[in-house]
């Protein structure tokens, strides 16, 4: 099994392009957001794993090379953002505002999760900073004294839950704005939201991609800070 570890990496970009090919084909919004590649293809990797008890070392090695593409790909989220930047631009300072309103919403609701449910200082600090690109949540995680490998699944498994749901509760909740709909995107379900949201329409995807900046760039500001100041107000 492990001479055929090589083929991994062509497995994976494989199983993805099938799936967003029969995403394509989905013309009900809902069915298209149950479907999406990412979680589908996140899904079915795992179950693999799992059921074939194929250890994920070698998984991880031969596959290391999609790893490496996620930092072009993070940056090419650029074009869209320049496309549509004079939409952007009018509503810098309320994009600015509502990223701000979104962190510090995600820090009160994970301190007060943490004191509700007596959760040991470590793992209340993991869910401190989740609302954010996985590489700014390990370093605000280390800082706060909580688990970052515990913190980045959580930020992963956020991320994909807001783009399978998003979408589907954006239409259920009569929100059909596009900047809003980037804004909430991006703010809360980072580069794999983002990702869905520039399936869903450029224009959103444009507001996704700033907001996600933003927020990494805020969080890393605010919530050193604001979780240990939580901390104390409500103990």
């Amino acid at each position: 099994m492990i001479n055929y570890w090589w083929l991994s990496s062509f497995a994976v970009v494989g199983l993805f392009l099938i799936l967003k090919w029969l995403n394509g084909y989905s013309e009900k919004p809902i069915i298209k957001s149950l479907t999406n590649p990412v979680f589908l293809a996140i899904t079915i990797i795992a179950v693999l794993l799992v059921s074939l008890d194929l250890p994920y070392k070698p998984f991880f090695e031969h596959t290391q090379v999609l790893s490496v593409l996620l930092e072009p790909a993070i940056v090419a989220l650029a074009i869209p953002l320049y496309q549509q930047f004079v939409h952007i631009r009018k509503n810098a300072l309320l994009i600015l505002l509502s990223c701000a309103a979104g962190i510090i919403n995600a820090t009160f609701v994970g301190a007060l999760l943490g004191l509700f449910f007596c959760a040991p200082s470590e793992l209340a600090a993991s869910v401190a900073a989740l609302s954010v690109t996985t590489p700014i949540t390990l370093l605000v995680t280390d800082s706060l004294g909580g688990i970052a490998s515990l913190a980045a699944a959580m930020v992963i498994f956020i991320g994909v839950l807001g783009a399978v749901f998003g979408f589907i509760i954006f239409r259920l909740l009569g929100i059909g704005n596009d900047q809003a709909q980037g804004v909430a995107i991006g703010t809360t379900c980072h580069a794999i939201g983002t990702a869905a949201a520039l399936r869903e329409n450029p224009k959103i995807g444009a507001f996704a991609s700033v907001a996600m900046a933003l927020s990494a760039l805020l969080t890393a500001l605010i919530v050193p800070w604001l979780y240990p100041f939580l901390q104390q107000a409500l103990l």
